[in-house]
């Protein structure tokens, strides 16, 4: 009489183990994407029509190529909050610069990309040999970056994208936005880096524990170093990437990606302690952070409530992954 109830037991076991799994190698975050998707669809049946769903992915470009480099900052133990700064220091310095010419596009793009590497090079300095706490390393960086700005342009600022710049932010390959193609390979580049190569899982030990990895050879600092170069690059890229979007300087563009970048990294599955994450996984997260905003702006629900509800979705997030059971020993880079 005993028999059965064991063996439904052991089942009922075995299907959510397998369950588990399952949701470990997909990602609890895609599973939050669709739902989320059909919840904002049950609202506004026109985020059902192919366009709505491309009008997503060219806005969640911008925020996906900053929360890529935010996710390498994450998995070495860190923090990028100068992110921020990084993106509207892109977006001043290239309009500046271009002034409305396509002859200067490409100045202005290598100077921003020169800016940002120097950028994340004082950071990764700053916290491995001064050794600055990296969420205060970058606070400051941030806050160094819209001051220079606002010295820059003596608060007025001027200027515009060059013609054929407009392109990477507007425009469309097969009615697919080109936005969206840009981050999807960069992102997926990151993911192939951090994967397949020695860097990458370095990165990973590194975040998982400095001091080990250490002990085993690897250049800890070094490795630091460049998530924080990379970080930045990506940070200057999606700020590009908004700038040929929107096509005309503005400050304060880049306050929107504090907060959310770090909110897309989380909810996909990056931990805050270091040494666990994907790229894949922020790439559903960006995706939902996205649909966030355009549900709430469905519902009309105010600036200040989208905050919350991202501060909400962070802590929610964090709950979810240590209840499917995601550990170190169980997560793999994708």
């Amino acid at each position: 009489m005993t028999g059965k109830p064991l063996t439904t037991q052991n089942q009922f076991l075995v299907r959510a183990a397998t369950a588990r799994i399952f949701v470990q190698r997909v990602g609890a975050v895609w599973f939050v994407v669709v739902l989320l998707y059909l919840v904002s669809g049950l609202f506004s049946p026109g985020m059902f029509q192919v366009s709505q769903v491309l009008n997503i992915l060219q806005v969640a470009a911008f925020l996906g190529v900053v929360a890529t480099g935010q996710t390498l900052a994450l998995l070495v133990g860190g923090i990028d909050l100068s992110v921020a700064g990084v993106v509207t220091m892109a977006n001043i310095v290239s309009t500046g610069l271009m002034a409305g010419r396509d002859g200067s596009m490409f100045i202005a793009v290598g100077t921003c990309i020169l800016v940002a590497a120097v950028v994340g090079l004082t950071n990764g300095l700053m916290i491995t040999i001064v050794r600055v706490a990296p969420l205060i390393a970058t606070l400051g960086m941030n806050s160094i970056l819209f001051g220079a700005a606002l010295v820059y342009t003596n608060g007025a600022p001027h200027g515009g994208i060059a013609p054929g710049f407009a392109v990477f932010g507007q425009g469309h390959l097969m009615a697919f936005p080109i936005s969206a193609v840009c981050w999807l390979v960069v992102a997926l580049t990151i993911a192939w880096v951090t994967r397949r190569t020695v860097f990458g899982r370095q990165l990973y030990a590194v975040g998982a524990s400095a001091t080990a990895a250490r002990m085993m050879g690897i250049p800890a600092r070094r490795i630091v170093i460049m998530a924080y170069i990379l970080s930045s690059v990506m940070a200057v890229l999606g700020g590009l990437l908004i700038t040929s979007y929107i096509g005309s300087p503005s400050l304060g563009i880049g306050d929107q990606f504090l907060l959310s970048s770090i909110a897309a990294t989380i909810v996909g599955g990056t931990a805050l302690t270091g040494g666990i994450g994907s790229i894949v996984g922020t790439i559903g997260g960006t995706i939902f952070v996205t649909e966030l905003n355009s549900f709430t702006n469905i519902v009309r629900v105010s600036t200040g409530t989208q905050f919350v509800l991202q501060g909400v979705v962070i802590a929610l997030s964090v709950l979810l992954y240590r209840f499917v059971g995601v550990s170190r020993t169980s997560i793999t880079p994708q």
